[in-house]
């Protein structure tokens, strides 16, 4: 018997940030029965637990899932540490993927000693603003064949001469009789921010004082003499080779509106495991497989899905943008659900725009980015008085009730699609998903994929409504049991595969995929090296970088193969006004970009296809608007032939390692990344950062509830407009996150999910009390 390709699985693990030495248990994420739009059930699973002397796991099944330690244990957030799994392939049996043991080894006449593990990670949120290659954060180990816990060591040439930046550890688990297969875990650092001094500049013209948040020097690892990140700034002005949004990072503001860096830095990081599997006859090339590892955000909402997730973009890219067979009715259900989900913990009402206490404008919404953007007419996307929380649950209730009995073709006409997303009329605006953003900045879509396989689900379940002669589809596969073998060639399940272990939190279906800049990743990145040789923005067609001889640098992608990559933007500029071509002073074009997820799907691109694409002859700054019927003049828009790279190992669930270097899929995110849950305009509500919790119905028919982030909680929504000193303000925030933050379970604060022994166990939070009795678990850190 030989091992003809190894695997590792899941091909994509999402570590989550805490202090807490305990790990998040094992837990699946279920449907109640009955109540198929409740919140989902937190079930307990088979929970590893590493012996630190033997280096083996042992197994237990927890009575309840704990997300944070109580506050008298200092209130630290669990960790989420992915297990990786190695698994092969064997000539006695070439359609499978099984576990790679010990003794599947001694069979292909091999021994632990012959399988190796590699780790690099990286943290490249100052290089993607300074440019600076030695502002890259690094941390490497390689050849891995003990089982001690190797730390992840952050390397920076412009730190301190000693200093290092923690991102985490990975340990090769020893294998034992109850646990044969092979496995590998990666740990994610602590959640602490870091940064170049001690003092720090308040404003513009003030003399350095004490930083709240650095107060050691053990905090201070980058070196202001050998690099810029500390001072570093972006101007008001829009500058296409900035991060979207810009100015995400931690510091002050000008009188120009400049945004000035303090030096700050995370322990965030991203990167690529590589398994390697030597054969006995050294002369063979040895056998390889990677999985991609993050550290991000705690998924503080963990009983919901968002409704476009980086699942939803991978099962694009493997199985193209339209099912190729019948879809069940089970999939639009999902579908729905997810949406449903998304606006629970969303305050509809203000995102929809309207005027909140007698104000207009109090917070960042879609309304405001549409008006910022394109200078649109600012006024609420539906009509004020039907999208209150409580209502809006009950018509996606009624969609959902409806979805079998054919009210299915009306949810797909409901959609928007990708190449609408310029269009910012009434109709267009009223669309679903409603009120959220997309990776492009504007209305969020749903992928191609979910859009053709609502519409394809509704005209099955229109035409057998009342036919009982033709049986429906199968509703989709269960997903993959931990530790069992699966087909090689179903990618899909490789892709959702949990392992033995891991909290459903691992899984990409639980990262939210409309970046702006996104939480667990910045997914966007994934698109940058579409081409061989060209570097992308990550958020626009413009060109950071190409290395082919064609000068493209600072260009624009305006089409490829004769279908542009942009829309024009249009909407009504007063009340009652006419749809007009909108412009703006940092957009005198009118152009709305397409995200490159759709629009590369949408060109149907298959790695190494030669396509023909087409660029602005010269720099382009500021975006430009190029129709189909302009592209015919190739001097204006030269055309070269570009190879398409791609996104995928060949023939599994694996990102290719050429397509994104470790440290890029979150080098644009905030830095550091609890920047993010105070900038809040990225509509991504609500898996990992909600929005409107403890909701009840009031006496005026109305829903009421706290803002996540309000430092008390009142019964009274708080919009966040980044000031307001009722809310957790940024400082706040990076000095006691995990202190300061709860998590929301069934809509309410909690620390840990429901007790399966029925006794309520740790549900309970010292914040989850009756509105208007809530207290914050750590009193002393409210009003500092």
């Amino acid at each position: 018997m030989q091992i003809k390709e190894i695997r590792i699985l899941p091909p994509i693990a999402i570590g989550r940030l805490g202090a807490s030495p305990l790990p998040v248990a094992a837990y699946d994420l279920v449907i109640p029965d009955n109540k198929p739009l409740d919140f989902r059930q937190i079930i307990p699973q088979e929970t590893l637990t590493v012996d630190n002397i033997q280096n083996t796991v042992s197994a237990h099944v927890p009575d309840q899932i704990v997300f944070k330690d109580p506050p008298e244990s200092d209130g630290y957030i669990c960790p989420v540490a992915p297990f990786l799994e190695l698994f092969a392939i064997t000539s006695d049996n070439p359609d499978m993927l099984v576990p790679l043991t010990e003794e599947l080894l001694q069979q292909a006449g091999l021994t632990l000693d012959n399988v190796s593990w590699s780790v690099t990670v990286g943290n490249l949120k100052l290089f993607r603003r300074t440019g600076n290659i030695k502002d890259k954060i690094i941390a490497t180990v390689e050849n891995i064949k003990d089982a001690y816990v190797y730390k992840l060591v952050g390397e920076c040439p412009n730190f301190h001469d000693g200093k290092t930046l923690p991102l985490g550890s990975v340990q090769f688990i020893r294998p034992s009789n109850d646990f044969p297969g092979l496995r590998f875990r990666f740990t994610p650092a602590a959640g602490n921010v870091y940064g170049s001094s001690t003092e720090r500049i308040e404003s513009e013209g003030a003399q350095a004082t004490a930083d709240p948040v650095i107060t050691s020097d053990l905090q201070v690892l980058y070196d202001p003499a050998k690099g810029g990140w500390q001072g570093y700034s972006e101007t008001a002005k829009f500058n296409p080779t900035y991060t979207m949004p810009a100015q995400i990072f931690a510091g002050y503001s000008t009188k120009h509106g400049d945004q000035v860096s303090w030096g700050y830095l995370d322990d965030e990081c991203d990167g690529i495991v590589t398994a390697t599997l030597q054969p006995a006859d050294n002369g063979l090339a040895p056998l390889s497989a990677t999985a991609h590892i993050v550290a991000g955000p705690p998924a503080f909402a963990p009983d919901i899905l968002p409704i476009r997730a980086v699942s939803d973009e991978l099962e694009q890219i493997i199985m193209g943008t339209a099912p190729d067979k019948e879809v069940p009715i089970e999939v639009a259900e999902e579908i729905v659900r997810r949406a449903f989900e998304s606006i629970t913990l969303m305050n509809t009402a203000v995102m929809n725009g309207n005027p909140i206490n007698g104000r207009e404008n109090v917070a960042s919404t879609m309304v405001r980015q549409d008006t910022n953007d394109f200078g649109r007419l600012y006024e609420p996307i539906m009509a004020s008085s039907i999208v209150d929380n409580l209502a809006l649950r009950t018509l996606h209730e009624r969609v959902f009730n409806g979805l079998s009995s054919g009210a299915a073709t009306w949810f797909a006409s409901a959609l928007r699609k990708p190449h609408k997303i310029g269009d910012l009329s009434d109709t267009e605006r009223r669309k679903m998903p409603g009120l959220m953003r997309g990776a492009d900045g504007r209305a969020l879509t749903l992928t191609h994929r979910m859009i053709n396989s609502v519409i394809q689900a509704a005209s099955n379940a229109m035409f057998r409504t009342g036919n009982t002669a033709t049986p429906p589809p199968a509703p989709p596969p269960p997903p993959p049991v931990p530790g069992q073998p699966l087909k090689a060639d179903e990618l899909i399940a490789q892709l959702h595969y949990r392992g033995l272990g891991n909290p459903y939190s691992v899984l990409p279906r639980t990262a939210i995929s409309n970046c702006f800049p996104g939480l667990e990743f910045d997914f966007r990145n994934l698109w940058r090296h579409t081409f061989q040789n060209v570097t992308m923005s990550e958020n626009d067609n413009y060109v950071l970088n190409d290395t082919t001889s064609f000068n493209l640098t600072g260009r624009r992608l305006v089409a490829v193969n004769g279908q542009p990559t942009m829309v024009r933007g249009i909407g009504p500029v007063f009340p009652g006004g006419d749809n007009v071509h909108l412009t703006t002073s940092d957009n005198p074009s009118g152009a709305a970009f397409m995200e490159w997820s759709n629009l590369i799907a949408g060109f149907k691109l298959t790695p190494g296809q030669t396509v023909q694409a087409q660029f602005t002859a010269g720099e382009a700054t500021l975006p430009v608007l190029v129709t189909a019927d302009e592209l015919s003049d190739k001097v204006k828009y030269p055309e070269f032939t570009l190879t398409v790279n791609s996104y995928m190992t060949p023939n599994t669930a694996a990102l290719s390692p050429t397509i994104v270097a470790p440290g890029e899929l979150t080098h644009g995110l905030c830095a550091p990344w609890q920047n993010d849950y105070r900038e809040c305009a990225c509509y991504y509500w609500a898996a990992s950062r909600p929005d409107y919790v403890n909701v009840e119905p009031g006496e005026d028919g109305l829903s009421h509830g706290d803002m996540w982030l309000a430092k008390r909680r009142t019964g009274e929504y708080v919009p966040d407009n980044r000031t307001d000193s009722r809310l957790f303000s940024y400082d706040d925030l990076f000095q006691d996150w995990q202190g300061e933050l709860s998590f929301i379970i069934n809509g309410r604060d909690a620390v840990a999910s429901p007790s399966t022994s029925g006794d309520g166990g740790g549900q309970s939070s010292d914040k989850a009390a009756q509105p208007g009795t809530q207290v914050h678990p750590n009193p002393s850190l409210i009003d500092k």
